[in-house]
């Protein structure tokens, strides 16, 4: 896979993760609103091991931290990495409560898919989402994804999504 890179949209600044970024990174793992859908908080003793590997990334892994360009205030984390069971990379993300219905992480995720497929020349990008969560299924419907499939995981139904 190539390098990543930083990527502007007209509000946003999607850039790798920089050391100062772990305190909101761990805000992130530790909110019950965000992570809701995304398995539960992250406990405190399983924190550091959750950032140690948002940090040093594997090779087929890409993680943006979007930030406002007139603020520079943090919004959120995209991902892109390889899907646990497709033969497509995933999007996955996860966006401060504050940040949520104002389309900054359609705006993000937008850029990421764009990069994928025309810089990194992926063939399709696949996302998955509990069913239950409405405004993520929304937001990839407004990507102009498509479901693909339904699956029990986690104990709860998912729902694969994937780029036209």
């Amino acid at each position: 896979m190539k390098k990543q890179q930083n990527l502007t949209t007209h509000r946003l600044l999607l850039r790798a993760l920089q050391p100062d970024d772990r305190n909101f990174a761990s805000t992130l793992l530790s909110d019950e609103k965000v992570r809701l859908y995304l398995g539960g908080i992250v406990p405190l003793h399983s924190q550091e091991h959750a950032l140690a590997s948002l940090f040093s990334l594997e090779a087929d892994t890409m993680v943006w931290l979007a930030v406002k360009q007139a603020t520079h205030e943090r919004l959120g984390l995209v991902y892109l990495s390889k899907h646990c069971e497709e033969a497509f990379f995933e999007l996955s993300y996860q966006f401060a409560v504050n940040a949520w219905s104002k389309g900054y992480a359609t705006e993000a995720c937008k850029a990421v898919i764009d990069f994928a497929l025309h810089n990194l020349k992926l063939e399709r990008i696949v996302a998955e989402t509990q069913a239950k969560n409405l405004a993520s299924c929304r937001l990839l419907e407004r990507l102009n994804m498509q479901e693909l499939r339904r699956l029990q995981r986690f104990n709860a139904e998912q729902i694969v999504f994937i780029t036209q």
